[in-house]
């Protein structure tokens, strides 16, 4: 898989923002709370929806944010977009979308992380556990490196 971009919109301390990464390996760094983890985290948060840390993805005072992924796998350009709503009861996940080939398919979370798995060509058992199968071919969060 290679990450084009990512445009974050009120996610974490990104209020409106698109990120172009370029071929090869992308090294993040700066100071603390410089953005670094919650561009991985909106990452995960694209291709498989909330992971422990979902819900506080959402920018503090605001009631809607998204993340737009647009990766390539196998020379197939994709684009995937998932949203989050903040409700009486907290913050959920709304119907979010993939775009291959210019066809544009609105998903459930559920249908997206089933799509997901299964262009990343991730074992079907994926989807119904809670998987850190991304986190650990992808990316080793700052605060585990550490051990």
């Amino acid at each position: 898989m290679l990450i084009k971009s990512i445009r974050l919109e009120n996610i974490r301390s990104y209020k409106n923002q698109k990120i172009d990464f370029n071929n090869g390996v992308v090294v993040l760094s700066g100071d603390i709370g410089s953005g670094k983890s919650s561009i991985l985290l909106a990452i995960e948060f694209a291709l498989f929806g909330f992971s422990e840390s979902g819900s506080n993805l959402l920018r503090k005072g605001n009631n809607e944010g998204s993340v737009e992924l647009q990766f390539e796998v196998n020379n197939q350009n994709y684009i995937i977009k998932r949203c989050l709503k903040k409700k009486s009861d907290g913050i959920r996940q709304t119907n979010g979308y993939i775009i291959k080939n210019d066809m544009k398919i609105e998903m459930t979370p559920v249908e997206l992380k089933q799509a997901i798995i299964t262009i990343l060509g991730y074992p079907q058992e994926s989807l119904n556990k809670k998987s850190l199968i991304y986190r650990y071919t992808t990316y080793t969060p700052q605060d585990e490196m550490k051990q």
